[in-house]
């Protein structure tokens, strides 16, 4: 693809998720390329451009957005600004990526999707594992009846952030919409949605908080499906590192491991047992943020609806508002 075809991006913040994922992603992707980084601190800005060797940097976000190059914005900003900045981008007429969760409830997730509807826009949530080889061969293999119907799921996602000893870590701070269940555990949500192919009617959450802490530290749950399929979640920022998952059924189950974060160059497995055989599926790690990148400007570019739809992230949001719930409430909450 020549170089005007591609799509010019600009970064609002500069996150560690944007330096480590999304910045060798959009140069990766075929059809993009990084044209600018926004940051409220000029400094911080310029030494991002000048490591990544873009054309422009900014010392606001809105500056950045009034850029009439850039078609594309991804957001990667603490969790409460999600909603504000993405409806400021879709003012100035961009397309946005916007880290997950979307917004700190589904209220605010489907007041975006509205406002980019009207705007004529495209809104993706940044569920990069969804684009991963890993994660298709795991639906096809449930889809082809691998193992028969599954009617159970099991996902966790965890890492030690309390021995990291960071207080100021965004994380673990509850007014800027941190905690695991929205850090983590918004990954495991999704996937079973996503693997069984439904919403979950009703959910069970109990959290944990740590005392130095305001934001829960460690979140568990349970989904309960219409078709009586039903899920167990747990995300935790006091436990090892762990991202998997497993689909049982009465023939058999299927386990992913290395589910989510970056895993270019990483040989990632999957077993899949039947009674007492297994078998082992190793696939090379890929750069999912590219793929996930190439995919919203193709949407876009084919006026199509985005892989990560809006229904999508808008059921994601509400399954998430019941836990929480839930949590709160000490008791079953209807999604």
């Amino acid at each position: 693809m020549n170089h005007e075809n591609k799509a010019k991006w600009g970064i609002l913040g500069t996150a560690n998720i944007a330096k480590k994922a999304l910045v060798p992603g959009i140069k990766d992707a075929d059809n993009s390329e990084l044209f600018a980084v926004a940051s409220r601190s000029e400094g911080k800005a310029r030494q991002f451009a000048e490591e990544f060797e873009l054309p422009s940097y900014y010392s606001s976000y809105e500056n950045l957005l009034g850029d009439t190059e850039i078609d594309f914005v991804y957001i990667p900003l603490p969790n409460h600004l999600h909603h504000e900045w993405t409806i400021n981008a879709f003012k100035k007429g961009k397309n946005v990526l916007c880290e997950k969760p979307l917004g700190t409830n589904s209220g605010e997730v489907e007041e975006m999707f509205e406002i980019a509807g009207k705007e004529n826009l495209t809104l993706m949530e940044g569920f990069m594992y969804r684009f991963h080889p890993q994660t298709r061969k795991v639906k096809e293999l449930i889809e082809k009846g691998e193992i028969g119907e599954p009617s159970f799921f099991r996902g966790a996602f965890s890492f030690p952030l309390i021995t990291e000893d960071r207080d100021d870590d965004i994380r673990w701070k509850e007014e800027m919409g941190g905690g695991s269940l929205m850090d983590l555990g918004t990954y495991s949500v999704n996937t079973v949605r996503y693997l069984f192919g439904e919403e979950p009617n009703r959910v069970f959450g109990r959290n944990f908080t740590h005392p130095d802490h305001t934001a829960e530290a460690e979140t568990q749950a349970i989904l309960e499906f219409p078709s009586g399929k039903t899920a167990t979640i747990d995300s935790s920022f006091l436990l090892t590192d762990r991202a998997n998952y497993e689909v049982t059924s009465k023939n058999g189950r299927i386990q992913a491991f290395d589910t989510y974060g970056p895993r270019r160059g990483k040989r990632l497995k999957i077993d899949i047992d039947k009674g007492n055989t297994r078998e082992t599926e190793v696939l090379e790690g890929v750069n999912e943020y590219s793929l996930e990148v190439e995919h919203l400007v193709d949407s876009v570019r084919e006026e199509k609806t985005p892989f990560v739809s809006p229904e999508d992230s808008i059921n994601n949001a509400k399954v998430l508002d019941g836990i929480r719930a839930s949590a709160e409430e000490e008791k079953w909450v209807q999604v």
